[in-house]
Protein backbone atom coordinates (compact mmCIF):
# COMPACT_ATOMS: atom_id res chain seq x y z
CA UNK A 1 0.00 0.00 0.00
CA UNK A 2 2.72 2.23 0.99
CA UNK A 3 4.78 1.57 -2.09
CA UNK A 4 1.17 2.75 -3.92
CA UNK A 5 1.36 6.04 -2.59
CA UNK A 6 -1.53 5.38 -0.54
CA UNK A 7 -0.20 6.26 2.87
CA UNK A 8 -3.21 7.02 4.97
CA UNK A 9 -4.63 3.44 4.10
CA UNK A 10 -1.24 2.04 4.63
CA UNK A 11 -1.10 4.09 8.25
CA UNK A 12 -4.77 2.63 9.07
CA UNK A 13 -3.33 -1.35 7.77
CA UNK A 14 -0.22 -0.42 10.32
CA UNK A 15 -2.18 0.47 13.27
CA UNK A 16 -4.56 -2.23 12.75
CA UNK A 17 -1.38 -5.00 12.71
CA UNK A 18 -0.43 -2.77 16.03
CA UNK A 19 -3.45 -3.70 17.69
CA UNK A 20 -3.56 -7.50 16.94
CA UNK A 21 0.24 -7.72 18.64
CA UNK A 22 1.46 -4.17 20.54
CA UNK A 23 5.26 -5.27 20.15
CA UNK A 24 5.76 -6.05 16.78
CA UNK A 25 8.96 -4.08 16.02
CA UNK A 26 8.29 -4.41 12.17
CA UNK A 27 4.98 -2.65 12.28
CA UNK A 28 6.46 0.14 14.59
CA UNK A 29 9.24 0.59 12.05
CA UNK A 30 7.13 0.95 9.07
CA UNK A 31 4.86 2.91 10.95
CA UNK A 32 7.51 5.17 11.45
CA UNK A 33 8.31 5.38 7.88
CA UNK A 34 4.85 6.03 7.28
CA UNK A 35 4.83 8.88 9.02
CA UNK A 36 7.94 10.46 7.85
CA UNK A 37 6.50 10.24 4.27
CA UNK A 38 3.36 12.05 5.66
CA UNK A 39 5.40 14.44 7.06
CA UNK A 40 4.07 13.68 10.77
CA UNK A 41 7.66 14.18 12.20
CA UNK A 42 6.87 13.85 16.09
CA UNK A 43 4.85 11.03 15.50
CA UNK A 44 7.43 9.06 13.60
CA UNK A 45 10.02 9.84 16.47
CA UNK A 46 7.45 8.73 18.89
CA UNK A 47 7.00 5.17 16.79
CA UNK A 48 10.98 4.85 16.25
CA UNK A 49 11.51 5.69 20.08
CA UNK A 50 8.87 2.60 20.50
CA UNK A 51 10.45 0.25 18.31
CA UNK A 52 13.56 1.31 20.84
CA UNK A 53 12.02 0.27 23.43
CA UNK A 54 10.74 -3.05 22.30
CA UNK A 55 13.87 -3.68 20.75
CA UNK A 56 17.13 -1.48 21.67
CA UNK A 57 19.41 -3.17 19.01
CA UNK A 58 17.83 -2.68 16.46
CA UNK A 59 19.96 -1.12 14.06
CA UNK A 60 18.02 0.04 11.41
CA UNK A 61 15.92 2.18 13.62
CA UNK A 62 18.60 3.57 15.13
CA UNK A 63 19.81 4.95 11.96
CA UNK A 64 16.05 5.60 10.78
CA UNK A 65 15.96 7.67 14.15
CA UNK A 66 19.11 9.68 13.63
CA UNK A 67 18.51 10.81 10.09
CA UNK A 68 14.89 12.11 11.53
CA UNK A 69 16.88 14.15 13.47
CA UNK A 70 18.98 15.55 10.64
CA UNK A 71 15.69 16.77 9.42
CA UNK A 72 14.71 17.91 12.66
CA UNK A 73 17.79 19.89 12.93
CA UNK A 74 19.12 17.95 16.49
CA UNK A 75 22.31 17.19 14.30
CA UNK A 76 24.03 15.90 17.94
CA UNK A 77 21.53 13.95 18.79
CA UNK A 78 21.07 12.21 15.09
CA UNK A 79 25.07 11.85 15.59
CA UNK A 80 24.57 9.78 18.69
CA UNK A 81 21.73 7.97 17.10
CA UNK A 82 24.01 7.06 13.67
CA UNK A 83 26.84 6.02 15.80
CA UNK A 84 25.29 3.71 17.66
CA UNK A 85 23.52 2.10 14.75
CA UNK A 86 26.95 1.82 13.40
CA UNK A 87 28.04 0.17 16.37
CA UNK A 88 25.31 -2.49 15.98
CA UNK A 89 25.65 -3.04 12.61
CA UNK A 90 29.31 -1.68 11.40
CA UNK A 91 28.79 -3.10 7.65
CA UNK A 92 25.86 -0.53 6.82
CA UNK A 93 26.80 1.50 4.11
CA UNK A 94 23.40 3.59 4.50
CA UNK A 95 24.45 4.63 8.40
CA UNK A 96 28.14 5.64 7.73
CA UNK A 97 26.64 7.76 4.38
CA UNK A 98 24.37 9.54 6.78
CA UNK A 99 26.79 9.58 9.56
CA UNK A 100 29.12 11.50 6.89
CA UNK A 101 25.80 14.27 6.23
CA UNK A 102 25.25 14.63 9.83
CA UNK A 103 29.01 15.18 10.65
CA UNK A 104 29.42 17.56 7.06
CA UNK A 105 26.65 19.73 8.55
CA UNK A 106 28.54 19.94 11.99
CA UNK A 107 30.91 21.32 10.63
CA UNK A 108 33.39 18.78 11.14
CA UNK A 109 34.25 18.03 7.60
CA UNK A 110 37.55 15.50 8.21
CA UNK A 111 35.10 13.34 10.24
CA UNK A 112 32.78 13.44 7.60
CA UNK A 113 34.96 12.41 4.53
CA UNK A 114 36.36 9.31 6.73
CA UNK A 115 32.83 8.36 7.19
CA UNK A 116 31.82 8.73 3.96
CA UNK A 117 34.75 6.78 2.74
CA UNK A 118 33.74 3.98 4.58
CA UNK A 119 30.23 3.60 3.25
CA UNK A 120 31.87 3.48 -0.01
CA UNK A 121 34.37 1.21 1.10
CA UNK A 122 31.44 -0.90 2.13
CA UNK A 123 29.62 -0.60 -1.01
CA UNK A 124 31.57 0.01 -3.89
CA UNK A 125 29.32 1.23 -6.37
CA UNK A 126 27.60 4.12 -3.70
CA UNK A 127 26.91 6.41 -6.15
CA UNK A 128 25.40 9.50 -4.04
CA UNK A 129 28.51 8.34 -1.40
CA UNK A 130 31.44 9.25 -4.09
CA UNK A 131 29.17 12.71 -5.33
CA UNK A 132 29.08 13.76 -1.33
CA UNK A 133 32.43 12.69 -0.79
CA UNK A 134 33.71 14.98 -4.39
CA UNK A 135 31.49 18.00 -1.88
CA UNK A 136 33.81 17.11 0.89
CA UNK A 137 36.95 17.39 -0.59
CA UNK A 138 36.17 20.98 -2.19
CA UNK A 139 35.13 21.95 0.95
CA UNK A 140 38.50 20.72 2.55
CA UNK A 141 40.48 22.07 -0.64
CA UNK A 142 41.79 18.79 -1.24
CA UNK A 143 42.05 19.31 -5.15
CA UNK A 144 44.51 16.60 -6.46
CA UNK A 145 42.57 13.64 -4.10
CA UNK A 146 39.00 15.21 -5.38
CA UNK A 147 40.33 15.26 -9.26
CA UNK A 148 41.18 11.89 -8.50
CA UNK A 149 38.08 10.34 -7.16
CA UNK A 150 35.53 12.15 -9.56
CA UNK A 151 37.67 11.04 -12.64
CA UNK A 152 37.09 7.57 -11.47
CA UNK A 153 33.10 8.21 -10.86
CA UNK A 154 33.56 9.40 -15.08
CA UNK A 155 35.05 5.87 -16.23
CA UNK A 156 32.50 3.49 -13.82
CA UNK A 157 29.98 1.51 -15.42
CA UNK A 158 27.70 1.61 -12.36
CA UNK A 159 27.02 5.32 -11.66
CA UNK A 160 24.69 7.13 -13.69
CA UNK A 161 24.87 10.34 -15.92
CA UNK A 162 23.71 12.80 -13.45
CA UNK A 163 26.42 11.57 -11.18
CA UNK A 164 28.71 11.62 -13.93
CA UNK A 165 27.77 15.33 -15.01
CA UNK A 166 28.82 16.65 -11.22
CA UNK A 167 31.57 15.10 -10.98
CA UNK A 168 32.77 16.84 -14.79
CA UNK A 169 31.72 19.89 -13.86
CA UNK A 170 33.44 19.56 -10.12
CA UNK A 171 37.11 18.44 -12.42
CA UNK A 172 36.38 21.75 -14.73
CA UNK A 173 36.08 23.95 -11.69
CA UNK A 174 39.09 21.96 -9.77
CA UNK A 175 41.13 22.89 -12.50
CA UNK A 176 40.18 26.30 -12.76
CA UNK A 177 41.17 26.29 -9.39
CA UNK A 178 44.71 24.98 -9.94
CA UNK A 179 45.08 27.47 -12.73
CA UNK A 180 45.24 24.14 -15.61
CA UNK A 181 43.25 26.33 -18.32
CA UNK A 182 43.78 23.44 -20.69
CA UNK A 183 42.36 20.97 -18.26
CA UNK A 184 39.47 23.30 -17.76
CA UNK A 185 38.65 23.98 -21.36
CA UNK A 186 38.62 20.52 -22.08
CA UNK A 187 36.08 19.02 -19.56
CA UNK A 188 33.97 22.29 -19.58
CA UNK A 189 33.68 19.75 -23.50
CA UNK A 190 33.12 16.85 -21.65
CA UNK A 191 30.57 18.54 -19.54
CA UNK A 192 29.01 20.14 -22.61
CA UNK A 193 29.20 17.05 -24.38
CA UNK A 194 26.94 14.80 -21.32
CA UNK A 195 24.56 18.10 -21.38
CA UNK A 196 23.72 16.71 -25.18
CA UNK A 197 23.50 13.34 -23.61
CA UNK A 198 20.65 14.33 -21.76
CA UNK A 199 22.72 13.76 -18.81
CA UNK A 200 20.61 16.26 -16.55
CA UNK A 201 18.03 14.41 -16.46
CA UNK A 202 19.44 11.75 -14.50
CA UNK A 203 20.43 14.64 -11.32
CA UNK A 204 18.17 13.93 -8.69
CA UNK A 205 16.94 17.42 -6.50
CA UNK A 206 16.43 20.72 -7.67
CA UNK A 207 19.29 22.01 -5.38
CA UNK A 208 21.35 19.84 -6.99
CA UNK A 209 20.22 20.66 -10.72
CA UNK A 210 20.26 24.41 -9.68
CA UNK A 211 23.74 24.28 -8.57
CA UNK A 212 24.99 22.59 -11.34
CA UNK A 213 22.98 25.01 -14.77
CA UNK A 214 24.44 27.77 -12.44
CA UNK A 215 27.91 27.12 -12.17
CA UNK A 216 28.09 25.61 -15.71
CA UNK A 217 26.46 28.98 -16.88
CA UNK A 218 29.36 31.03 -15.03
CA UNK A 219 32.03 29.05 -15.91
CA UNK A 220 31.11 28.94 -19.50
CA UNK A 221 30.54 32.99 -19.55
CA UNK A 222 33.54 33.51 -17.10
CA UNK A 223 36.40 31.00 -19.12
CA UNK A 224 36.96 33.31 -22.23
CA UNK A 225 37.21 36.35 -20.46
CA UNK A 226 40.12 35.26 -18.35
CA UNK A 227 43.38 36.67 -18.79
CA UNK A 228 45.45 33.17 -19.32
CA UNK A 229 49.27 34.07 -20.59
CA UNK A 230 51.65 35.57 -18.24
CA UNK A 231 55.42 37.21 -18.56
CA UNK A 232 56.01 37.97 -15.53
CA UNK A 233 58.66 35.60 -13.08
CA UNK A 234 58.44 35.66 -9.12
CA UNK A 235 54.68 36.92 -8.90
CA UNK A 236 53.42 36.91 -5.45
CA UNK A 237 50.03 35.23 -4.90
CA UNK A 238 47.05 36.33 -2.60
CA UNK A 239 44.63 33.87 -1.73
CA UNK A 240 40.71 35.14 -2.46
CA UNK A 241 38.18 33.25 -0.19
CA UNK A 242 34.22 33.54 -1.35
CA UNK A 243 31.65 31.64 -2.40
CA UNK A 244 31.85 31.32 -6.42
CA UNK A 245 32.93 35.11 -6.80
CA UNK A 246 35.99 34.41 -6.12
CA UNK A 247 36.72 32.76 -9.38
CA UNK A 248 35.47 35.97 -11.18
CA UNK A 249 39.42 37.13 -10.86
CA UNK A 250 40.95 34.06 -10.68
CA UNK A 251 44.99 33.73 -11.38
CA UNK A 252 44.90 37.42 -12.68
CA UNK A 253 47.30 39.42 -11.67
CA UNK A 254 47.68 43.14 -9.70
CA UNK A 255 49.84 45.50 -8.65
CA UNK A 256 49.36 46.21 -4.92
CA UNK A 257 51.46 48.60 -3.00
CA UNK A 258 53.61 48.07 -6.00
CA UNK A 259 54.20 44.38 -5.82
CA UNK A 260 52.87 42.40 -8.74
CA UNK A 261 50.37 39.76 -7.22
CA UNK A 262 48.45 37.02 -8.46
CA UNK A 263 45.21 36.02 -7.37
CA UNK A 264 44.83 32.63 -6.07
CA UNK A 265 41.04 31.73 -5.94
CA UNK A 266 39.87 29.52 -2.71
CA UNK A 267 36.58 28.17 -3.45
CA UNK A 268 33.55 28.07 -0.43
CA UNK A 269 30.83 26.50 -2.57
CA UNK A 270 27.59 28.22 -1.26
CA UNK A 271 28.92 30.47 1.47
CA UNK A 272 26.91 33.15 2.83
CA UNK A 273 27.45 36.02 5.28
CA UNK A 274 24.78 34.08 7.15
CA UNK A 275 26.98 31.27 7.22
CA UNK A 276 29.89 32.98 9.24
CA UNK A 277 27.54 35.00 11.26
CA UNK A 278 25.30 32.54 12.75
CA UNK A 279 26.90 31.01 16.28
CA UNK A 280 26.56 27.44 15.30
CA UNK A 281 29.47 25.34 13.56
CA UNK A 282 28.71 24.47 10.19
CA UNK A 283 30.96 23.04 7.27
CA UNK A 284 31.41 26.79 5.62
CA UNK A 285 33.12 27.63 8.62
CA UNK A 286 34.82 24.37 8.87
CA UNK A 287 35.94 25.02 5.11
CA UNK A 288 37.41 28.58 6.46
CA UNK A 289 39.31 26.90 9.18
CA UNK A 290 40.52 23.90 7.00
CA UNK A 291 41.68 25.97 3.79
CA UNK A 292 43.06 28.72 5.57
CA UNK A 293 46.17 26.10 6.40
CA UNK A 294 46.71 26.06 2.77
CA UNK A 295 47.00 29.15 2.01
CA UNK A 296 49.04 31.83 4.46
CA UNK A 297 51.61 32.83 1.56
CA UNK A 298 50.62 36.11 2.14
CA UNK A 299 49.81 39.29 4.40
CA UNK A 300 47.19 40.04 2.33
CA UNK A 301 43.86 38.42 1.50
CA UNK A 302 40.18 38.96 -0.68
CA UNK A 303 37.16 37.96 0.75
CA UNK A 304 33.85 37.75 -1.17
CA UNK A 305 30.64 36.78 0.38
CA UNK A 306 27.33 37.95 0.94
CA UNK A 307 26.16 38.24 -2.86
CA UNK A 308 23.54 34.93 -2.08
CA UNK A 309 22.43 36.50 1.14
CA UNK A 310 20.85 39.39 -1.27
CA UNK A 311 19.23 37.60 -3.74
CA UNK A 312 15.24 37.91 -4.27
CA UNK A 313 14.95 34.06 -3.31
CA UNK A 314 16.86 33.19 -0.65
CA UNK A 315 18.96 34.91 2.01
CA UNK A 316 17.97 38.27 4.07
CA UNK A 317 15.12 39.75 1.86
CA UNK A 318 13.46 36.07 1.85
CA UNK A 319 14.32 35.48 5.71
CA UNK A 320 12.90 38.88 6.82
CA UNK A 321 9.72 38.88 4.50
CA UNK A 322 8.81 35.29 6.43
CA UNK A 323 9.85 35.92 9.82
CA UNK A 324 8.22 39.41 9.92
CA UNK A 325 11.75 40.88 10.73
CA UNK A 326 12.59 44.38 9.97
CA UNK A 327 15.29 44.29 6.52
CA UNK A 328 17.45 46.85 8.19
CA UNK A 329 18.25 44.74 11.87
CA UNK A 330 18.93 41.60 9.39
CA UNK A 331 21.22 43.38 7.47
CA UNK A 332 23.29 44.80 10.92
CA UNK A 333 22.46 41.25 12.56
CA UNK A 334 23.97 39.63 9.79
CA UNK A 335 26.95 41.68 8.59
CA UNK A 336 28.32 42.44 12.00
CA UNK A 337 28.30 38.72 12.90
CA UNK A 338 29.82 37.87 9.88
CA UNK A 339 32.71 40.57 9.86
CA UNK A 340 33.29 39.50 13.63
CA UNK A 341 33.86 36.17 12.61
CA UNK A 342 36.04 37.11 9.46
CA UNK A 343 38.30 39.30 11.44
CA UNK A 344 38.61 37.24 14.38
CA UNK A 345 39.41 33.68 11.76
CA UNK A 346 41.80 36.13 9.07
CA UNK A 347 43.57 38.66 11.18
CA UNK A 348 46.07 36.50 13.17
CA UNK A 349 47.41 35.13 9.25
CA UNK A 350 46.56 38.47 7.28
CA UNK A 351 47.79 42.30 8.30
CA UNK A 352 46.03 43.18 5.28
CA UNK A 353 41.89 42.46 4.47
CA UNK A 354 40.27 43.48 1.51
CA UNK A 355 36.24 42.66 1.35
CA UNK A 356 34.61 43.05 -1.63
CA UNK A 357 30.78 44.30 -1.12
CA UNK A 358 27.97 43.09 -3.80
CA UNK A 359 27.01 43.90 -7.58
CA UNK A 360 24.16 45.99 -7.81
CA UNK A 361 21.35 43.53 -8.94
CA UNK A 362 20.06 42.42 -12.52
CA UNK A 363 16.81 42.05 -13.41
CA UNK A 364 16.08 39.84 -16.52
CA UNK A 365 12.39 39.75 -16.76
CA UNK A 366 10.12 42.77 -18.40
CA UNK A 367 8.10 43.83 -14.85
CA UNK A 368 9.16 44.35 -11.82
CA UNK A 369 7.36 43.39 -8.77
CA UNK A 370 7.23 44.60 -5.14
CA UNK A 371 10.05 42.10 -4.40
CA UNK A 372 12.61 43.30 -6.89
CA UNK A 373 11.94 46.93 -5.39
CA UNK A 374 12.68 45.54 -2.13
CA UNK A 375 15.43 44.21 -3.62
CA UNK A 376 17.11 47.05 -4.63
CA UNK A 377 16.83 49.07 -1.87
CA UNK A 378 18.17 46.06 0.38
CA UNK A 379 21.38 45.77 -1.98
CA UNK A 380 22.25 49.34 -1.57
CA UNK A 381 21.37 49.22 2.26
CA UNK A 382 23.64 46.28 2.74
CA UNK A 383 26.68 47.12 1.01
CA UNK A 384 26.43 50.86 2.51
CA UNK A 385 26.22 49.27 5.87
CA UNK A 386 28.89 46.26 5.04
CA UNK A 387 30.98 49.55 3.95
CA UNK A 388 30.57 51.28 7.26
CA UNK A 389 31.35 48.22 9.37
CA UNK A 390 34.34 46.91 6.99
CA UNK A 391 36.47 50.50 7.44
CA UNK A 392 35.31 50.64 11.18
CA UNK A 393 37.26 47.45 11.90
CA UNK A 394 40.95 48.44 9.86
CA UNK A 395 40.14 46.62 7.08
CA UNK A 396 39.92 47.28 2.99
CA UNK A 397 36.22 48.22 0.99
CA UNK A 398 35.99 47.17 -2.40
CA UNK A 399 32.83 49.09 -3.79
CA UNK A 400 31.07 46.80 -5.73
CA UNK A 401 28.13 48.10 -5.91
CA UNK A 402 29.15 51.50 -6.50
CA UNK A 403 31.02 49.79 -9.96
CA UNK A 404 27.82 47.85 -10.90
CA UNK A 405 24.65 50.39 -10.34
CA UNK A 406 23.27 52.87 -12.24
CA UNK A 407 20.81 56.00 -11.30
CA UNK A 408 18.01 53.64 -10.26
CA UNK A 409 20.31 51.07 -8.09
CA UNK A 410 20.23 48.50 -11.19
CA UNK A 411 23.25 46.84 -12.76
CA UNK A 412 24.65 48.97 -15.41
CA UNK A 413 25.84 45.50 -16.89
CA UNK A 414 29.10 47.03 -17.89
CA UNK A 415 31.65 45.13 -15.66
CA UNK A 416 29.66 41.40 -15.48
CA UNK A 417 30.22 38.37 -17.02
CA UNK A 418 26.59 37.12 -16.09
CA UNK A 419 23.46 38.50 -14.10
CA UNK A 420 25.44 37.41 -10.69
CA UNK A 421 29.52 37.75 -11.17
CA UNK A 422 31.71 40.63 -11.84
CA UNK A 423 33.78 40.21 -15.02
CA UNK A 424 37.59 39.29 -14.46
CA UNK A 425 38.47 42.40 -17.01
CA UNK A 426 37.18 45.51 -14.19
CA UNK A 427 39.74 44.20 -11.45
CA UNK A 428 42.22 47.02 -12.08
CA UNK A 429 39.36 49.89 -12.87
CA UNK A 430 37.59 48.08 -9.52
CA UNK A 431 41.31 48.72 -7.34
CA UNK A 432 41.72 52.31 -8.65
CA UNK A 433 38.72 53.54 -8.53
CA UNK A 434 36.29 52.01 -5.91
CA UNK A 435 38.90 51.03 -3.13
CA UNK A 436 38.52 52.47 0.33
CA UNK A 437 40.72 52.28 3.42
CA UNK A 438 40.25 53.47 6.95
CA UNK A 439 41.95 55.41 8.95
CA UNK A 440 43.74 52.95 10.66
CA UNK A 441 44.32 51.28 7.44
CA UNK A 442 48.45 52.53 6.78
CA UNK A 443 49.53 50.83 3.47
CA UNK A 444 48.58 52.43 0.14
CA UNK A 445 47.88 51.15 -2.96
CA UNK A 446 49.81 51.86 -6.11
Amino acid sequence: LKGLDKLKEAELSTRKAIELKPDLVEAYLNLGNIFIDLGKMQESFDSYLRVIEIEPKCANTHSNLGALLKDLGKLDDAEISTRKAIELKPDDADAYYNLGNILNDLGKLQEAEIATRKAIELKPDYAIAHSNLGNILMDLGKLKELIVLSKSILKSRSINQGYKLLASLRITITNLLQKDFLETQIFLEITKNLINQEAMNNIKGDNSKKYFITFFKFITSLYPLLEKKYNHNNTNLIPHFGESHCLSFAHQTLFISSELTQIQPVLIIGGKAWHFANNKNNQWKDSLTQQIKNHRYNNKVFISFGEIDCRKDEGILNYATKNDKNVLEVCEETIKGYLNYMEEMLSPNYSERYYFGVPAPTIVKEFVDDLDLKRIKMVKLYNSLLKKEVLSRGSYFLDVYKLTSNNDGLNNNIHMCDNYHLSPKCLSTLFENYLHKSEVATKKIS
